[in-house]
Parts: structure tokens; sequence; C-alpha cells
């Protein structure tokens, strides 16, 4: 599964992790079900496979299962989590 993991900072980045595994999955998502979303980021930067930074001129390509930031999570429904 792919997530998008938004870091709203002063510059804004995004970067794109690949979960490659479905341990990595769970976890996150049992981080995310504790509202623990910054761990998530990390654990998700960390353990999962970094694609690339994502560029405002490129957000709306972007297939990705998983929308990340400190304070938010929104699981996409447009069928991102095939990609």
């Amino acid at each position: 599964m792919k997530v998008l993991i938004w870091i709203k900072h002063s510059p804004e980045r995004r970067y794109l992790v690949d979960l490659h595994s479905r341990e990595l999955v769970e976890e996150i998502r049992e981080l995310l079900e504790k509202k623990n979303h910054s761990r998530a980021i990390v654990t998700a930067l960390a353990r999962g496979k970094f694609e690339r930074e994502v560029f405002d001129h490129d957000l709306k390509g972007v297939k990705a299962g998983l929308i990340l930031s400190e304070h938010n999570v929104r699981w996409d429904m447009t069928g991102g989590t095939k990609g």
C-alpha cells in the first residue's frame, strides 16, 4: 500500500512511501487507531520504501491508499491502494 505523507511545516513537504509488507501496514493501522499520527509517519518513513517527494504540479497524478499528516489521516477511496 502506498502512503502520501504530508508534513505541513514550513516549507511544506510531501513524500510517497510504499508500505511493502502486510505487517507494516497493520502496524501503521494500529498506530493510527491510537491517534498516534506522528509515530505512524516516522515508522512509515523509517521502515517503508521511500519512492519520491511529491511536488504541487504532480499531486493530481499520485495514487495512494492513505494520506497521512501529523493531525489527520484519510483513506483514499479512488482505488489507489493497488498502486
